[in-house]
């Protein structure tokens, strides 16, 4: 019976954690459809950055793809919102060029949140280009990952403070 109970609380835990997700998925497309472009919505960074979590600043894999060159922000300069975000993909180092239809973009933190689809109609030609995108106050890792025509993979991550 302990078992039983223990079992129970895992699984209540876990559902609580799923519907705080789809809570978040739900202010944010309310949100998008009454307002500006919200990369992320200050739920969704709640979500993902809980008060006292740390991320370290992880060098992510190959890089044998595409070059993913970050063009706007200038993360050096000071960073506010609205934000331009603006990516240029060049060939991988053997010549082959970026297939954008495998361009995968994420928001990492205390959980990953895949915001792809949110960004591809923003995609032109080999450029990421958002315009005045919303993001709330703090610090944002964004994991660019794509490959080329020839399944080299390149991944990059983007970190910046929104003060």
């Amino acid at each position: 019976m302990p078992n039983l109970k223990k079992k129970l609380k895992k699984q209540q835990k876990a559902v609580s954690f799923l519907l705080i997700i789809a809570l978040a998925n739900i202010i944010y497309f309310a949100q998008a459809e009454n307002s500006d472009f919200w990369l992320i919505s200050e739920s969704e960074y709640n979500t993902l950055r809980p008060e006292n979590t740390f991320i370290e600043n992880l060098s992510y894999g190959s890089n044998n793809g595409p070059r993913i060159n970050l063009i706007q922000p200038k993360i050096t300069d000071k960073v506010s919102t609205p934000v331009n975000i603006y990516l240029r993909f060049e060939d991988s180092p053997t010549g082959s060029r970026p297939n954008m239809n495998s361009l995968i973009v994420k928001m990492k933190g205390l959980i990953t949140l895949d915001i792809t689809k949110r960004v591809e109609k923003f995609i032109d030609g080999t450029n990421l280009n958002i315009e005045e995108a919303n993001i709330p106050k703090g610090k944002h890792n964004i994991l660019i990952m794509i490959m080329d025509m020839d399944h080299n993979y390149s991944e990059r991550l983007i970190s910046f403070v929104i003060k």
